[in-house]
């Protein structure tokens, strides 16, 4: 009687709740690889969010997104296809082979995101841009206080390769 409450298999398949349905002996094994993607996959896409999070005029991630952007990367890996997307095992030994790649990933995320920011501070125009590009100038100057010696000489050299100087 309890169980004629609940929607069956079927029925949650056809109204798109579940992907597939599981038989009974296989329910150990897709589950474990099931929730080790979804751990993997969470931890990523937090990583790649979190990379918006560092200015305040950039349009941050949505989980939608990210995970859109995670299995472009994974498509675009050779070898991979959209197909093997939905393959939880494959989804995890693509991360494992390729977490270094994937860490570059976010850190040019969090980069491009940065870039985007001090873009959009110094081409704002009128006011906006002189109040922002003085502060950024600031921002530097109070950095480069706290740095270093290595490291102040490594972000002049930085700064004068990025402007040609």
């Amino acid at each position: 009687q309890f169980c004629e409450l609940h929607d069956p298999p079927g029925r949650m398949k056809a109204t798109g709740v579940i992907e597939r349905q599981v038989d009974w002996p296989h329910a150990r094994n897709f589950f474990f690889w099931r929730l080790r993607r979804k751990l993997a996959e969470f931890d990523l896409r937090r990583k790649m969010v979190e990379a918006g999070d560092v200015g305040r005029g950039v349009k941050t991630l949505t989980s939608l997104e990210a995970t859109a952007l995670m299995k472009m990367w994974f498509v675009e890996t050779p070898g991979m296809t959209s197909e093997m997307w939905d393959d939880d095992r494959a989804m995890l030994e693509w991360m494992g082979r390729h977490n270094q790649m994937l860490e570059e990933k976010v850190i040019n995320l969090t980069r491009e995101c940065v870039v985007q920011e001090v873009y959009q501070v110094m081409t704002a125009g009128g006011n906006t841009a002189v109040i922002g590009t003085s502060g950024i100038v600031e921002g530097i100057s109070r950095a480069c206080e706290k740095m270093t010696a290595e490291e102040r000489d490594n972000f002049k050299r930085t700064l004068k390769d990025a402007l040609n100087m």
